[in-house]
């Protein structure tokens, strides 16, 4: 995935629990909000690791593999939050 496209997509799960609140149906999942909030801030990181230092030193897999396994821990904490928040939401 592109460097832009991850940083959009790390705004968008941050932005998700703001969104949830402003919906009033945040408390009932509280927890599902906070994985995927989470799941944003490693999107972050695996942006962080396309645009640092490591590119200039000659480290590029560095880079490659430390984007990589972010992006994987991200897509992990949003889809256990998503599934978290539909059973919860679900069971109210």
């Amino acid at each position: 995935m592109a460097i832009v496209d991850t940083l959009y997509l790390a705004i968008a799960c941050l932005l998700v629990p703001v969104f949830a609140e402003y919906a009033k149906i945040r408390k009932n999942a509280e927890k599902a909000f906070n994985w995927i909030a989470i799941g944003g801030v490693s999107f972050i990181l695996a942006t962080a690791f396309g645009v640092s230092f490591w590119t200039t030193i000659g480290a590029e897999t560095v880079t490659t593999y430390g984007g990589l396994i972010f992006e994987f821990v991200g897509w992990v904490f949003v889809l256990i939050g998503a599934l978290l928040a539909i059973v919860e939401i679900i069971k109210k």
